[in-house]
């Protein structure tokens, strides 16, 4: 992502603003399905039963109360679906057997999934993942309302930018049990304030990770050799990957 770079300033001012637009698809669309197994599974509150000095064993044999259940004919909606990423999550979710519909600008058919509205995106889905970018116009721009439309059963996972969705209003939703949980690889401040509520919603039904979605090794490496590349080629005076 270039989010934090003022790209219209730096055009004005002739300087080129590159980026490394693919590099990370695959590690990423993995990430979004690790949350979707693992949400479904009860993966994490089981583990919890078994941390800290007094181990609920017993706790830990059971599911009772917890989310247990297959994939196969669940419905993941994914909001901006139509980009590398989500187009992959889409191909990585109907291997499980799940259904794909997404939010689109664009009308036009798109393979595996269907193309709905956010209302409806929002009503249907088991797992509602965010793919969109951060922009003044999608700030905040995921709420109350959504989650107020979503199942109650249903699972929100964003890997894309913390700041997409309003923090606050989601952590209300959590604590009251509007949604059924949540898995966040970004947050809007990361790592989170120390006062931040998502800590203690992290024992309860939100999973947190720090923005690992793209640093596996292989992903890793592959960013420094595009970033070489880019330098290359900006210093023939072909610069590529321009973003402004």
């Amino acid at each position: 992502g270039y989010n934090n770079i003022d790209g219209e300033a730096a055009r004005k001012r002739g300087i080129a603003v590159c980026n490394v637009p693919v590099y990370s698809t695959g590690a990423v669309a993995s990430m979004v399905m690790t949350f979707v197994l693992s949400l479904s599974c009860s993966l994490a509150q089981q583990q919890r039963k078994l941390w800290g000095p007094q181990p609920d064993r017993e706790g830990w044999a059971s599911i009772r109360g917890l989310s247990h259940f297959e994939l196969a004919g669940k419905t993941i909606g994914l909001i901006g679906g139509r980009g590398a990423i989500g187009s992959k999550v889409s191909e990585m979710a109907r291997v499980f057997g799940m259904k794909v519909v997404i939010t689109s600008r664009s009308s036009k058919p798109c393979e595996g999934a269907e193309v709905v509205s956010m209302d409806e995106l929002l009503g249907r889905s088991d797992f509602v993942s965010v793919h969109c970018p951060l922009n003044s116009e999608t700030r905040k721009s995921i709420g109350r309302p959504h989650f107020e439309k979503m199942k109650s059963g249903a699972f929100l996972i964003n890997t894309a930018r913390g700041g997409i969705i309003n923090e606050e209003e989601l952590c209300d939703a959590l604590e009251r049990d509007v949604i059924a949980g949540a898995g966040l690889d970004v947050q809007e401040s990361e790592p989170p304030a120390e006062g931040s509520r998502l800590w203690r919603l992290a024992q309860k039904n939100c999973l947190l990770t720090p923005h690992i979605g793209w640093q596996r090794v292989e992903t890793r490496q592959r960013l420094v050799d595009s970033v070489a590349l880019n330098i290359t080629q900006f210093l023939k005076g072909e610069p590529t990957n321009v973003v402004n």
